[in-house]
């Protein structure tokens, strides 16, 4: 958004001169839907702000009550927290009923209830009583539309409960599209059960959307002078534009497949205009992605796709491969891998992951609706993407709601304000990198770089990658001192966690680690890792044989077989989220470390040949070969290859043609003779050690060639950052950024050329 100097009035002559009607004299009466996530939460904290602020302004302070609602207790919990921290050292908060009711300075009542959004539970029996009813050809469509309009909006049901008076405003921080893309399960099985195509589908939903259009149009006209929408783009605004229409890329997305993104879309630009034509406010964010918490040493959440497809498979295998338990469990498990074969034949004896344990990590940036995310994947996001922080797009919905129309330079146009990108995406950065939890959280070795839970992209298999490529780079800098290391201090270490020990004893990586390392050695020594299973093996990634050695030292020992351990769980982790890993064993053979769900293809597995299956079926339904559909998928859409090859791809979506848009290379040469055919601006994506080894060969040439004398110049290049031995440091979401920028990912600005461009 290009600041405008001079145009807007400051916050306090608004205070003091311009307020809504009755703003001056009743209490500000505020509804916040989705008043705990990111956008609506800061919303509710900046209108509390404002309110408070007054105090210091006018004779006669302004009074509010705000109405929040979030989805379950836990969240109203988690935001009363917040209020806490932002706010308990400046006035006096008093509980007047336990994650109900807040007073702030005797002046705010604050007000929380439950509201989920979610399709009546007797939807499904009403269309299979209804529909015999009609007869033959009964159109299932009209029988759930009309429910639906016999249904009351909850959002209208929800203020006429109030009976509180004329509302200054009510606010939607309620993702909508998002609603409707992954929240209706219902829908999605009246859709298989009755046989309807995906256009129909989407045209249920669209009803389901319509009645809360036409709850909150009554709102506007009865209940609120203003309905204000804090709406959001399909991917966060993620076009490309080369001369026609934008064309949405699917790199950053937190979908595996991409399909669901394209939905969410869809239900975006159509709500954008119902907003419009019913003369809400609607505010278009680039992103409603925000950090709008940090949590410390904290669990996962699941998530309810990834349940219903593992219920999918306990329920149909022959021996569930984990306890039926586990699915009801509200965080992420942590799982043993299976490892198989690349091409294990049909008909393998079933898989046993066991019981799940608890999955901990050591940093989480909270993010409203999309739940949590590492510190390297919020790096990247706020390069890539250009997300404005939440409590700046709060700052726009709140001055709208209690000021009205700005009088010199109004944020809004015609009733809709298209928020880009400002330079206060500033404050996320410094955040990420200026506190010692949270470098630590993106530079630990066995901290995983990516748990999105939503799906695994290849952006989520990209930072993946780079952790585990960090972990190897780790233990051989241990395995340069490690004979020099005592015993005492190795047996010491191991009544604590190893993460110390590592994060201790041993640097950043950097990229002169690398030298010397090609892919085809940087294969065989993660093929290594990625079977550590014993002390033997460990000591081998260090560059130590306990036997060859010599003398017993069972402490150093001990120490050995421990570090196989938490090598492992570090992998397990990885593939808990559902990402697979592939690798190549010291056999030669190509092998798979999966865990229960694998994401980049939405599925539970319950037994090896279940890979294999989903491949002959994708090859299948787009009339391709299997060994396409198998290394588009891994390419394309989230497993972490560390094979000793370049994997490429130019497909957006399986096809047809699939077979001759994959290709394989087996050296940096024979990648770059590739690259050198593309049209500049297509689409590509690389897998594989190979094009690692290209993009971060290249990139480090770029930074070790940046002058300090150009000052700015050099842009992008000074983010990446040198220790007191001149090292330069691999920063995993500074490396995923320009992974994605030169692979046609940036979001186009008009000033993206500042970042590195197309192509390698």
């Amino acid at each position: 958004m290009r600041t405008l100097y001079h145009e807007f009035e400051s916050l306090e002559h608004l205070l003091t001169h311009r307020l809504l009607p009755g703003g001056s004299v009743e209490p500000i009466r505020f509804v916040v839907f989705g008043g705990t996530g990111a956008v609506g939460g800061a919303s509710v904290i900046e209108l509390c702000r404002l309110i408070l602020m007054s105090k210091s302004l006018r004779e006669r302070p302004l009074r509010g009550e705000i109405y929040a609602t979030g989805m379950r207790d836990k969240d109203i919990v988690h935001f009363a927290g917040r209020l806490y921290l932002s706010l308990g050292d400046e006035v006096k908060i008093d509980k007047i009923e336990p994650r109900r009711h807040y007073r702030f300075d005797d002046r705010i009542d604050l007000k929380f209830d439950t509201l989920e959004l979610k399709i009546p539970r007797d939807l499904e029996d009403h269309v299979r009583e209804e529909v015999p009813k009609r007869g033959p050809g009964a159109d299932v469509e009209a029988v759930v539309d009309e429910y639906f309009r016999a249904q009351g909006c909850p959002f209208l049901r929800y203020v006429e409960e109030l009976n509180c008076g004329m509302l200054h405003a009510v606010a939607v921080a309620i993702p909508l599209p998002s609603v409707a893309t992954y929240a209706l399960e219902t829908i999605e099985r009246l859709k298989v059960e009755h046989g309807l195509d995906a256009p129909s589908a989407q045209r249920i939903k669209s009803s389901y959307l319509r009645t809360f259009i036409r709850g909150l149009a009554e709102i506007q006209q009865l209940h609120a002078r203003r309905v204000l929408i804090a709406h959001t783009t399909g991917v966060g605004g993620m076009y490309r534009v080369d001369g026609g229409n934008p064309v949405i890329r699917m790199g950053f997305s937190h979908s595996a497949l991409g399909k669901k993104l394209a939905e969410k879309r869809f239900f975006a630009n159509e709500l954008t205009q119902l907003y419009l034509d019913h003369g809400f406010d609607v505010l278009v964010t680039a992103a409603a992605i925000g950090i709008d918490a940090v949590d410390f040493h904290c669990r996962l959440p699941a998530s309810r796709a990834v349940q219903n497809a593992l219920a999918a498979r306990v329920k149909t295998a022959e021996k569930p491969m984990i306890p039926v338990d586990d699915l009801m469990r509200t965080e992420i498990l942590h799982y043993p891998f299976e490892t198989l074969d690349l091409d294990a034949p049909d008909g393998v004896k079933p898989l046993d992951f066991g019981p799940g344990k608890d999955f901990l990590v050591d940093a989480a940036i909270r993010s409203g609706e999309n739940g949590l995310f590492s510190v390297a994947n919020c790096v990247a996001l706020y390069n890539v993407m250009k997300v404005s922080i939440p409590e700046e797009l709060a700052m726009v919905l709140v001055r709208r709601a209690v000021f009205g129309p700005e009088r010199r330079a109004d944020w809004f146009h015609s009733k809709v304000c298209y928020y880009h990108e400002t330079e206060n995406s500033y404050f996320a950065l410094r955040l990420l990198d200026n506190y010692p939890q949270l470098v630590r959280g993106h530079h630990s070795p066995f901290e995983p770089q990516a748990f999105q839970a939503l799906g695994s992209a290849t952006h989520q298999a990209r930072l993946h990658q780079l952790g585990i490529l960090m972990l190897l780079l780790r233990l051989r800098e241990l395995g340069g001192k490690f004979e020099e290391i005592p015993e005492e201090e190795l047996t010491a270490a191991l009544a604590h966690d190893l993460d110390d020990f590592f994060w201790e004893r041993t640097r950043i990586p950097a990229f002169e680690d690398l030298d010397g390392l090609d892919a085809e050695t940087l294969g065989g020594l993660l093929g290594k890792l990625c079977e550590a299973d014993s002390m033997e093996a460990a000591g081998y990634l260090l560059g130590f044989d306990a036997r060859a050695h010599g003398l017993r030292e069972p402490g150093r020992e001990r120490f050995l077989a421990r570090l196989a351990t938490r090598i492992r769980r570090y992998l397990e982790a990885v593939t808990s989220l559902g990402i697979p890993i592939v690798y190549r064993g010291s056999d030669g053979v190509d092998r798979i470390l999966a865990g229960p769900y694998v994401a980049p293809l939405d599925i539970g597995i319950a037994d090896g040949g279940d890979l294999r299956k989903a491949w002959k079926k994708m090859a299948a339904d787009h009339g391709t070969t299997y060994e396409a559909a198998r290394d588009w998928t891994i390419v394309n859409n989230g497993f972490v290859d560390l094979r000793p090859h370049a994997l490429v791809s130019v497909a957006t979506e399986a096809g047809p043609r699939l077979a001759d848009q994959i290709h394989r290379f087996s050296s940096t040469d024979e990648l770059v003779q590739w690259f050198d055919s593309l049209d500049v601006g297509s689409y590509f994506t690389t897998g594989g050690l190979v094009s690692v080894e290209l993009r971060l060969g290249r990139l480090f040439e770029r930074l070790r060639q940046r002058k300090i004398q150009l000052g700015t110049r050099e842009t992008w290049k000074h983010l990446f950052q040198m220790d007191a031995q001149g090292r330069h440091l691999i920063s995993p979401g500074l490396v995923e950024t320009i992974r994605m920028y030169s692979e046609g990912l940036g979001k186009i600005t008009g000033t993206e050329a500042l970042w590195p461009g197309w192509g390698y």
